[in-house]
Order: structure tokens, then sequence, then C-alpha cells
């Protein structure tokens, strides 16, 4: 009889504990797991650092908010920048264009970061040619 309660307690023991670990666990990546978000719009600014990377700044539709609004990510050196389907860089894209793209949204307590994954644009070709 003693062993069966001895049994017994252990295995509550361990419910208590995995439940405990599941709960506190699943807050916490709930918080911080990644949402990634397609967006089309028009570039309104471009902030270029040295390196290469910076911040875009887009005006976009939010069906959300129901409105124009406008959003800035960040452009590091992972983020796919591709004009007609050629590589480029954020030093060529040019505020008024219209693009579209991903963006990883991290929200960390009251914080939310927003990182270009890619950007892509497509421009008008040149009329006419050499002829």
């Amino acid at each position: 009889m003693m062993d069966i309660l001895a049994n017994n307690r252990k295995g509550i023991a361990l419910v208590c504990v995995l439940t405990y670990a599941v709960i506190l666990g699943g807050c916490k990546k709930n918080e911080e797991s990644p949402k990634i978000q397609s967006l089309k719009g028009k570039v309104e600014r471009i902030d270029l650092n040295p390196d290469g990377t910076g911040r875009i700044t887009i005006l976009y539709f939010s069906e959300k908010e129901d409105q124009e609004i406008t959003g800035t990510g960040l452009v590091t050196k992972e983020t796919e920048i591709l004009i007609n389907g050629a590589v480029a860089s954020l030093s060529d894209i040019r505020e008024g264009e219209h693009v579209r793209g991903e963006v990883r949204i991290v929200k960390k307590g009251d914080e939310r970061t927003q990182v270009a994954l890619k950007i892509y644009i497509d421009r008008p070709k040149p009329v006419g040619g050499a002829g």
C-alpha cells in the first residue's frame, strides 16, 4: 500500500512539474514568436547607413486600421532586394517607388521591431530601343 501511495505522489508531482513547464514555456514563446507580414505600398523614405543597411519607410493600406499608414523596417545585410528580378541594394531604391515584400515583426513587451526580409520593385521598362 505504501508503494502505491509513493508512486502516485511521484506521478502527481511529475504531472504538476510538466504542466508548470508547459504553461510558462508556452506563454514565453507566444510573446516572442515573430510574425511574417506581406506588404505592398510606396516608398516614403530611405535612411541609408555607410555599410549598406538602413531603414525603409513604406506608406501602405492597413486592413486592420482600415486606412493608409506608414511603417518603418530595418534593412539588414540579409534582406533580399530585387529590382526587375535583378539583385539590388538599398541605395538603388528610390523614394516614391511602388514596392512589395515581407517583414518579420517581433514583439518584446511593448516594443515592436520590423525587419524587412524581402523587397521587390518592378520598374517600367524603357520604351523604344536601338534601331
